[in-house]
């Protein structure tokens, strides 16, 4: 009798740390725990004029899929807190269609705090929305979108450039027209949804921002990431930063899921980074 006491006691711990679990993964971490990833980067070319310049990066927020708005308002929080020069998003907006109207309120916010400059991602070719139209509203929105091209942004007389690609991990993508007009001495920001990039653009930019991985989305103590969506050669690109021939390469974890509605020890983040002349 004892025995079967002790097996039922054990079966209801068990089963109530699943559902506590459960709970975290789908409803907590995903949508009320982000992180701010304060980060201070420095670099010995960047312009006097740029010591100290802001960026805000999010990414891969994902509307239309499993969405709940304290997200956003979290999200937009923790910018308009940082006070950033620029906010630079990389890609998948959205998932799907019905994603289309978050979407637009979500970037009409940070088009509102500071600059605002976008680069698509898989998901927004994948969502069947009608993406002329939609990098139309974008900007409309007063958003600057970079599809294999760049911008330059001025302080005085000092300037550096934002290069964007589109999609690598669909092969939208063409580096060599992204930073074509660019001076070679230029300092140069790339913005790509894919950290593979990085097998190309090493040693040509000074920095390159990224989302795609999710973190993995979940990590499993011991196991590691469940899934790291980029091709073999790539996979070490989880999140996080990376250094290769002088360039280096941001790796957010982003705001949204894609797949399945998880979060595992591998929060959603925005990116607080500072850039200062080393």
């Amino acid at each position: 009798m004892t025995k079967i006491k002790s097996k039922r006691g054990l079966l209801v711990i068990v089963g109530v740390i699943l559902i506590c679990l459960i709970v975290y993964s789908f409803l907590i971490e995903p949508n009320l725990i982000i992180i701010r990833t304060v980060l201070t980067l420095k670099f010995s070319d960047l312009p006097s004029a740029f010591d100290g310049f802001k960026i805000a990066h999010i990414t891969d927020t994902h509307f239309g899929m499993w969405h709940l708005p304290i997200r956003d308002d979290i999200a937009i929080q923790i910018i308009n807190d940082f006070k950033p020069d620029i906010i630079v998003f990389t890609g998948d907006i959205i998932c799907d269609i019905n994603g289309i109207t978050y979407a637009l309120k979500f970037i009409a916010h940070l088009t509102s705090i500071a600059p605002t400059i976008i680069v698509l991602g898989n998901w927004d070719y994948w969502s069947e929305a009608n993406i002329t139209k939609l990098i139309d509203q974008l900007k409309e929105l007063g958003a600057i979108i970079l599809i294999n091209n760049s911008t330059m942004i001025m302080r005085g007389e000092d300037s550096i450039y934002v290069a964007g690609v589109d999609d690598p991990y669909t092969w939208h993508h063409d580096l060599t027209q992204a930073l074509s007009g660019i001076p070679v001495n230029a300092f140069k920001i790339l913005l790509a949804h894919s950290p593979q990039i990085i097998k190309e653009a090493r040693g040509k930019v000074d920095l390159i921002l990224t989302g795609h991985t999710h973190g993995g989305q979940a990590n499993i103590p011991l196991l590691g990431p469940l899934f790291v969506p980029l091709p073999p050669g790539s996979r070490k690109y989880v999140a996080g930063i990376f250094t290769e021939n002088g360039t280096v390469m941001y790796v957010n974890r982003g705001l949204g899921c894609s797949m399945l509605p998880i979060r595992f020890m591998c929060p959603p983040e925005v990116a607080l980074i500072t850039l200062v002349k080393d």
